[in-house]
C-alpha cells in the first residue's frame, strides 16, 4: 500500500458504508460533512469500483461465514476483479480471496 506505483481501488460499497457512518454520527470526522468527506476521498486519487448485478449475485451466493453485507460485497468484488482485499477482519480471511494486512 505504501508503494505509489500501486493503484488503490475503493468500492462504492466502502464509500457508502463510510459516509453512512459519518452521516449518522457513528464516525466522527472533525468539522466535515458527508460531502466534504467524499471530496477528501476523491482527493486521494483512488479509482472507484461500481457495484454490479454480478457482484450482488455473487455476494448473495457466498458461504455465510460473514454476515455483514458490506464485507460480503467487498469479498465478491475482490473475487470478481481478481484483486486483493485490504482487511484485518479474520472472518474475511476464511474466504478464498487474497488479502493484504492479514
Amino acid at each position: 500500500m505504501e508503494d505509489p506505483s500501486n493503484e488503490f481501488t475503493l468500492s462504492y460499497a466502502a464509500v457508502w458504508e463510510l459516509l453512512n457512518k459519518v452521516g449518522r454520527g457513528r464516525l466522527l470526522v472533525a468539522g466535515t460533512s458527508v460531502a466534504d468527506v467524499f471530496e477528501d476521498i476523491k482527493g486521494f486519487g483512488v479509482s472507484f469500483l461500481p457495484i454490479t448485478m454480478d457482484h450482488i449475485l455473487s455476494a448473495a451466493s457466498l458461504p455465510h461465514i460473514h454476515s455483514d453485507p458490506f464485507d460480503r460485497m467487498f469479498i465478491a468484488q475482490a473475487l470478481a476483479a481478481r484483486m486483493p482485499l485490504v482487511t484485518i477482519d479474520p472472518k474475511i480471511w476464511q474466504y478464498p480471496v487474497e488479502s493484504i494486512w492479514a
